[in-house]
């Protein structure tokens, strides 16, 4: 009688170490992850306010509660303050409402749209991928042909249809692993580059002869 008191005792004692642990599992996984605004950007295109045509646009997050908003191949490269509250960026010029990891809103939609909120990839997201689509240039709707190839080694190049090759072998620099700027050809062709949703948002400026290409490229 007195090994069963033993044995169950011992028993009704490995049941609730066991019961603990899992108490304590089922806890962990509840836990909510903190969403962390640096580790993510929102890109996608931008209308600026009395410009007859679209172009890239690109927000980071830095940690200082500043931004860096970059559009227009990286003509215009700003950092406004920011805030993050709720599922909600407070941007000094714009406000994003985010829920499930996407943009559902904004207050500004005719300047800011097809908006795309994305995780910062590990690795660069460009190296080694060829993008393709049509592409505007300067705004006319008989759009052309674009071809992007990246390499590993942080170039690119780009062949519009029916034009000289626009970026030959250039090298182009990451500001994360989702989006990249190049300045070519002494710095007058400005080039922003943005992965969103798998797709390659692009645009590139000439600041000598004002020849904007944008488009949206797939991968191939």
């Amino acid at each position: 009688m007195e090994n069963l008191n033993t044995t169950l005792v011992k028993t009704l004692f490995i049941i609730s170490i066991i019961a603990v642990f899992a108490s304590c599992k089922k806890e962990k996984t509840t836990e909510p992850e903190i969403f962390d605004p640096t580790r993510y950007y929102i890109t996608g295109e931008y209308l600026n306010p009395g410009a007859k045509y679209p172009s890239t646009y690109v927000f980071t997050f830095l940690s200082n509660a500043k931004s860096q908003k970059t559009a227009i191949g990286g003509l215009i490269l700003t950092q406004p303050s920011y805030t993050y509250t709720d599922g909600v960026f407070n941007i000094t010029e714009v406000t994003f409402n985010v829920a499930d990891g996407n943009v559902t809103s904004t207050n500004k939609p005719t300047t800011y749209r097809a908006n795309h909120l994305q995780k910062i990839p590990d690795a660069d997201a460009f190296a080694g991928k060829t993008f393709q689509g049509i592409v505007a240039v300067s705004g006319v709707d008989n759009g052309k042909i674009c071809m992007i190839k990246f390499t590993t080694d942080k170039k690119f190049t780009v062949t519009v249809e029916g034009i000289a090759q626009v970026d030959v072998g250039a090298d182009y620099t990451l500001l994360n692993n989702g989006v990249a700027i190049a300045n070519t050809t002494g710095g007058t062709k400005q080039n922003l580059m943005s992965i969103a949703a798998g797709q390659l948002y692009y645009s590139h400026y000439n600041n000598n002869t004002g020849t904007h290409y944008y488009g949206i490229l797939n991968q191939q």
